[in-house]
């Protein structure tokens, strides 16, 4: 009777010793196995999800393998063995696998569709987790999409397809995507999936991540979102918005944001500060002029002592008129320096809208004021016709000359616009001061 040779175990002659195991381990970590391809960088890694990965080391029972993510997934190995034991992987062998389970440790398996109960349960641990799964869209019905997610039935409906509305889902038929699961119905085997909710999610986590990046001082581009009477809400990214209130969004004055904003219309913006309402939620103050040049930065170049100028009546008050020289610049004629008489009222004399002339008296930079004479420039023009010099001082122009250095109009040019309005101004103080008079 012949004696049959001894015949070793494969898993003897297979398994490396748990200490060579945790050696190869720690040699991977230190640093990448000369000859293996790194795999491209993944992003989250989701339960159905298919993903490459290279073998870095095998062990008893397991192997491990790169897949480009934060830490090494783990395969069991009774997916790579022969009938006779022996193991069909080796080291720096590239393999595409199904993603089982996406906790601290990712699991991964040649497929999923071999067992849809074992999907089914991984659905089920993904619901409860709030992990993402991933999962191909295989059709289209009146209610969603339908969806396998390794051999297990999905389906999402069309309210959860996007974060608004969905136009044509069908663009959606082949693709693969990822979703969270919202339902399972065990009755059926199936569950309910939400793109729109994880789109969300998403949109949220990088609300926080942008918030926590942002400080007073800095500044970005945004889009005007909304108008509202106090100012216009800006939309910095999505789910990320701040308020201009209206007094920021340019120098001058501004009646309703409307009047120089549309909604739509993109925007450069300075954060003022940042602060937590009564829900906790970030209140953002923005600032549009504050990101523009400061108009006062050259305002005695522009505007001198003694310059002649131009502007429009902005606002009348009871001490005087506030005169728009430029955008962004305003003046005050005090009421004694409207008119060479007395004027009771303001409004008797001038009108929101109206176009002066005035001679610059004074300018605060410091305070951002600037005095300006409506009489002055009256008396100048009448100084210059008597002497058959010029009414006008200067233009509004930076090289205006000062009022001691008129150049002549003819002498008998007609009266200015305002001058007329004064002139009748002061008839009509006139007339109502005469009936107390003869009395």
């Amino acid at each position: 009777m012949s004696h049959r040779p001894p015949v070793s175990d494969p898993d003897d002659e297979q398994r490396p010793a748990v200490d060579e195991f945790a050696s190869a381990l720690e040699a991977f970590e230190r640093a990448a196995r000369p000859g293996v391809t790194a795999p491209r960088a993944l992003g989250r890694v989701a339960v159905g999800m298919k993903v490459r990965g290279t073998v870095v080391a095998i062990g008893a029972e397991h192997a491990l393998l790169d897949i480009g993510a934060r830490s090494e997934a783990v395969a069991d190995l009774s997916h790579f063995r022969n009938e006779d034991g022996s193991l069909r992987v080796a080291l720096g062998e590239a393999l595409d696998l199904f993603v089982l389970e996406a906790g601290d440790q990712v699991v991964l398996a040649p497929s999923l569709r071999a067992d849809p109960g074992s999907a089914l349960r991984q659905i089920r641990d993904a619901h409860a987790g709030g992990v993402p799964v991933a999962g191909r869209v295989t059709g289209l019905n009146a209610g969603g999409l339908e969806v396998d997610v390794g051999g297990a039935r999905g389906f999402c409906p069309l309210s959860q397809i996007e974060t608004g509305y969905c136009a044509d889902p069908s663009t959606y038929v082949g693709r693969t995507l990822e979703f969270l699961v919202t339902g399972i119905e065990d009755s059926r085997r199936s569950f309910v999936l939400s793109r729109r909710q994880l789109l969300r999610r998403a949109e949220e986590e990088e609300t926080r991540r942008r918030l926590a990046a942002l400080k007073p001082g800095d500044e970005l581009d945004g889009t005007v979102a909304r108008l509202e009477a106090f100012g216009a809400f800006v939309n910095l990214a999505p789910g990320l918005d701040g308020l201009v209130h209206v007094s920021e969004i340019q120098y001058g004055r501004v009646s309703h944001p409307r009047d120089v904003l549309r909604e739509g219309d993109s925007v450069r913006v300075r954060v003022l500060r940042i602060e937590t309402g009564r829900d906790d939620r970030a209140r953002i103050a923005l600032s549009i002029k504050a990101s523009a040049p400061d108009p006062w930065s050259d305002i005695q170049r522009r505007f001198a002592a003694g310059m002649r100028v131009k502007g429009m009546v902005a606002s009348l008050v009871d001490f005087g008129a506030f005169v728009t020289l430029a955008p962004g610049i305003d003046g005050l004629v005090h009421v004694s320096e409207i008119a060479p008489h007395r004027i009771e009222r303001v409004k008797d004399a001038l009108t929101v809208g109206q176009e002066i002339e005035a001679i610059v008296m004074a300018v605060d930079t410091t305070k951002k004021r600037i005095s300006l004479s409506i009489r002055a420039a009256l008396a100048a023009d009448e100084q210059a016709a008597d002497h058959g010099g010029p009414g006008e001082m200067s233009a509004h122009a930076p090289e205006a000359v000062p009022s001691e250095a008129p150049s002549a109009p003819p002498v008998d040019a007609p009266p200015t616009t305002m001058a007329i309005a004064l002139r009748e101004a002061a008839e009509r103080a006139r007339g109502k001061r005469s009936p107390a008079s003869s009395d």
